[in-house]
């Protein structure tokens, strides 16, 4: 596959049901819009792979104990997130837009904020925690949706916040489309 595939999941879909509820569960105020499945073109994929193998050899464990799911709050520049609920959807060519950004190339250092002045490089960011993530769900738009990943992370610790530095330690596997009233 040379292109992300989206696929909308169905509300009776039990990976749907339980990203809804640990989504609600710590973030109430949230109304889910829809969840994508994100399936990565193959380069990405087999790159994540790799890594995958090759840090559990390092760490002397299986994959998938150094394999964790994350939430990744970013924010979008097109017109309406929504839209990629539908089957063939675009995605936009703006590059300043992080949604499209990472469904087409993954997680990207390059497009990372640093957000400390001290700090010479700036990581991915992810946390198990989606109300964390939540700070850097901003929206650009008032009448539109929030939007966040889920992302797989490799690292030889869990933690709540993770910061990876290598592009393909990271790899996204849902996105969330939500409406949130802080209010």
């Amino acid at each position: 596959m040379k292109q992300t595939k989206l696929t909308l999941l169905d509300t009776s879909d039990t990976i749907y049901q339980n990203l809804h509820s640990l989504f609600t569960t710590a973030i109430p105020e949230a109304t889910m819009t829809g969840i994508l499945k994100i399936e990565m073109p193959e380069k990405i994929i087999k790159r994540h792979q790799i890594l995958a193998v090759k840090m559990s050899k390092k760490h002397k464990t299986d994959p998938q104990i150094i394999t964790h799911s994350m939430f990744h709050g970013t924010t979008y520049n097109c017109y309406d997130p929504i839209t990629k609920l539908e089957a063939k959807a675009e995605l936009c060519e703006d590059k300043e837009c992080a949604m499209c950004g990472i469904l087409r190339k993954g997680n990207k250092k390059r497009k990372t904020k640093n957000r400390w002045w001290w700090r010479k490089k700036s990581g991915i960011w992810s946390s198990n925690d989606p109300a964390y993530s939540l700070n850097f769900s901003l929206k650009r738009h008032d009448q539109h949706p929030y939007i966040m990943f889920v992302l797989d992370v490799l690292s030889p610790l869990p933690g709540y916040a993770l910061e990876v530095f290598n592009e393909a330690a990271t790899i996204p596997k849902y996105l969330l489309i939500f409406e949130y009233n802080s209010s």
